[in-house]
């Protein structure tokens, strides 16, 4: 069974970062796990890479706990928001989920 995971606490972590400029933490459902956790980075530099690996290191300096740590990283180019700025994480995780499923981020 999952564990519930702080998407706050790797957020802010990770805005730490030098190569990340914005970024989301979603949970995904997994039919072995009950849900993943994944990592939605829009990057400082879009040509200064962040590989997983970096990622991962980067909060394993920093300390955070293996099981809260996210097992995907996607890169974006931009962060869906509303009207006051808030970045509409239901919207990256249907668009995630889209794309998993052989489908398109567009209609």
């Amino acid at each position: 069974m999952g564990e519930n995971i702080s998407a706050r606490e790797v957020e802010d972590l990770l805005y730490e970062h030098d190569q990340v400029e914005d970024v989301a933490v979603i949970g995904l459902p997994d039919a072995d796990t009950g849900g993943r956790c994944r990592a939605i980075v829009l990057r400082r530099n879009a040509y200064d890479p962040l590989e997983f690996t970096q990622m991962v290191a980067f909060l394993e300096g920093h300390k955070l706990m293996k099981q809260k740590i996210p097992e995907q990283l996607e890169l974006v180019a931009e962060m869906p928001r509303n009207a006051t700025g808030k970045i509409l994480k239901a919207e990256l995780a249907r668009a995630t989920c889209a794309l998993a499923s052989g489908g398109s981020l567009y209609p």
